[in-house]
């Protein structure tokens, strides 16, 4: 039975932070669409999770994190990924970086061939309380859709087959409207970042802050 989680309601998110350590898979809503996440450190949780959104296993999965000395703890930030978390977290940039050498991640969650991650602290209260209140303090961030379906702002919107696969649903959180995901910049190399994906912030913002460096 799937468990319905009151965003505002601090017992309920403490329930759901120990469903996501149990192994659970749970849909949430972030700053930008929903989301389904599992904690990143456990190989059954993230097969579970490819498997609820026939998602290819050679995709790598975006990370989120409440705490800006986690990103240090497990990636290696480029001065160029420093300067864009300064200006953009928490907010809706993903920030692809290369992995330190015990991580902890699953070896399903990251990019195996480059040893890169794409880390974000997103800027909702409620989803950085529930991964503070988590053991890894990392909560895997892909949309709650099925592999190339559309993402949604709207819980009414979701799939059912993911709605009835998941432990749990976090509710109440009242997303912007639009199905725009997080922008997601490549800075885990010395060379300028590449935007891999514009997304919330125009890429226009991106190479302004850059430039102006």
């Amino acid at each position: 039975m799937v468990c319905h989680i009151d965003c505002k309601n601090l017992h309920d998110l403490e329930k759901c932070a120990e469903i996501i350590d149990n192994g659970g898979v749970v849909v949430y809503p972030t700053d930008t669409v929903f989301g389904i996440g599992c904690d990143p450190t456990i190989d059954e949780s993230v097969l579970r999770l490819y498997a609820i959104k026939e998602r290819p296993l050679e995709k790598s999965l975006p990370v989120l994190t409440n705490d800006w000395k986690i990103v240090s703890r497990i990636s290696h930030i480029t001065p160029q990924a420093n300067l864009l978390q300064n200006l953009f977290w928490p907010g809706k940039l993903t920030l692809v970086l290369k992995l330190k050498a015990n991580h902890g991640l699953s070896r399903y969650a990251f990019n195996n061939d480059k040893n890169t991650i794409g880390l974000r602290i997103p800027s909702s209260p409620c989803i950085l309380n529930l991964i503070g209140m988590t053991r890894s303090k990392l909560l895997v961030g892909t949309s709650a859709n099925l592999s190339k379906k559309v993402p949604s702002t709207r819980l009414e919107d979701i799939d059912e087959t993911i709605l009835n696969k998941c432990d749990a649903i976090v509710v109440n959180e009242i997303l912007s409207g639009n199905n725009s995901g997080s922008t997601i910049v490549d800075a885990s190399g010395s060379g300028f970042p590449n935007i891999i994906r514009e997304g919330a912030i125009p890429k226009e913002k991106i190479l302004a802050a850059l430039s102006n460096a």
